[in-house]
């Protein structure tokens, strides 16, 4: 769904400004730039596939409907618009009124000529730039990157937001499951430590209206509430309560988009899974300072910062392993979240660390690491598993890693696919 003004558009990709802006610039109709757009999401299933789902048959169909990614097709010219970089005009309402405006071109301003140029020579340099314009276009943008630690001025490093952990057998009846929720919150909020604060009162009064409303609309639909949809409205209430607390309103789908944009960005990361009481925690991997033309982005990234997480390992395995169930190894999930935690980096860098240990570009680690392609339990929606390339090209994805003070570093795999 489309959203106007300068709330947060609902791009899941940010590539997508990438592809519109580089099919604008060739004359490309709306039809032609949606099925560029279904290519970029077919192309980041297929990359994302691990477990063999992705299929091929499907994108072929939503490349072939018209009706298919409408809506992610305006949302991103309707963006290129807002941004300056593409002028203004009239786009389909809905995804029945698209046939109308399949022959419909486009044109660039000065300035997204000059991004569509600088896009295709550098990437990087691209990227930096949209997040300065996206500065000075979408406050929210702005305000989620100050409440995450993220800004020079920022006055917290982090942004937790308490969840207790939803539990059918623990919890009788939805009722209950929410006072424990909220108990839980306000608890959590009264240590001070969660880079917001506000008052328990206030927090009970704001979580409880939104999960009523909630229950209002489904009984007003005749529809019934499973118990896991419940604990995820709870979540969403703690979210959008946390955000308004802290001085930046936001939607929970804004609030994934911001998650999902910043982690593109290289800016922040986040993760339900990191070390302590049950939450979802958010923090920054770099600092941004400026806007617009004027903005710098100083990210945590580099050899460094990568031998340093590594140097963090052992402790941390530690620490996690005196809190695991037993068996020789760890989700991989599960300690790269506590490392990137600690350490404020991404994901993609803890990866890239684990990657160059095994290929013994960091001497006088003092580490034995094993991977392994067996799995615990199912991995959380939210996380990924860890995938490196054999020497053949083949895809070996890694579900599980065993850490010993040993000198030597090497992988181990029960299984090898290719996805």
């Amino acid at each position: 769904m489309s959203v106007g003004g300068v709330g947060i558009p609902r791009l899941q990709d940010l590539a997508y400004i990438e592809v519109a802006i580089g099919n604008v610039a060739q004359g490309a109709t709306f039809e032609q730039v949606r099925r560029a757009l279904v290519d970029r999401a077919a192309a980041v299933a297929r990359e994302g596939d691990t477990d063999g789902s992705y299929s091929a048959r499907k994108w072929e169909l939503a490349r072939s409907d018209t009706r298919k990614h409408v809506h992610n097709t305006v949302d991103v010219l309707k963006e290129l618009m807002r941004l300056g970089w593409v002028e203004k005009h009239i786009l389909p309402s809905s995804p029945n009124s698209a046939y109308a405006h399949a022959d419909s071109v486009f044109t660039l301003t000065p300035a997204g000529e000059r991004w569509a140029a600088l896009v295709a020579a550098d990437g990087r340099a691209a990227y930096n730039a949209l997040t300065g314009v996206l500065l000075n276009t979408h406050p929210q943008f702005e305000g989620f990157l100050r409440l995450l630690g993220a800004r020079p001025d920022s006055s917290t490093t982090h942004l937790t937001i308490p969840l207790l952990r939803f539990s059918a057998s623990g919890y009788g009846t939805n009722a209950a499951y929410l006072d424990a929720f909220v108990a839980f919150a306000t608890d959590a909020a009264a240590q001070g430590t969660l880079g917001w604060t506000a008052e328990p009162e206030a927090i009970s009064e704001s979580v409880r209206d939104y999960v009523r409303r909630f229950e209002e609309r489904a009984r007003a639909r005749e529809k019934e509430i499973s118990r896991k949809q419940f604990a995820t409205t709870c979540e969403e209430a703690m979210a959008r309560f946390v955000f308004g607390a802290a001085g930046c309103p936001l939607d929970y789908i804004s609030l994934e988009l911001l998650r999902r944009w910043t982690r593109f960005l290289g800016l922040a990361n986040f993760s339900y899974y990191a070390p302590g009481p049950s939450a979802m925690r958010l923090w920054p991997t770099a600092v941004v300072t400026g806007s617009g033309d004027a903005v710098a982005i100083s990210r945590r990234v580099g050899k460094e910062v990568r031998r340093a997480a590594l140097d963090a390992v052992w402790a941390i395995w530690r620490e996690q392993r005196a809190d695991a169930a037993g068996g020789m190894y760890l989700p991989v999930w599960q300690l790269r979240a506590a490392v990137c935690w600690k350490q404020r980096i991404s994901d993609d860098e803890f990866d890239l660390a684990l990657r160059e240990a095994l290929a013994g570009e960091h001497p006088g680690l003092g580490l034995s690491i094993h991977l392994d392609q067996a799995s615990l339990r199912v991995a959380p929606a939210s996380t990924k598993p860890l995938i490196i390339p054999s020497a053949s090209g083949l895809r070996r994805v890694f579900n599980v890693i065993s850490v010993a003070q040993e000198p030597t570093v090497h992988a181990t795999s029960t299984t090898t696919q290719e996805t």
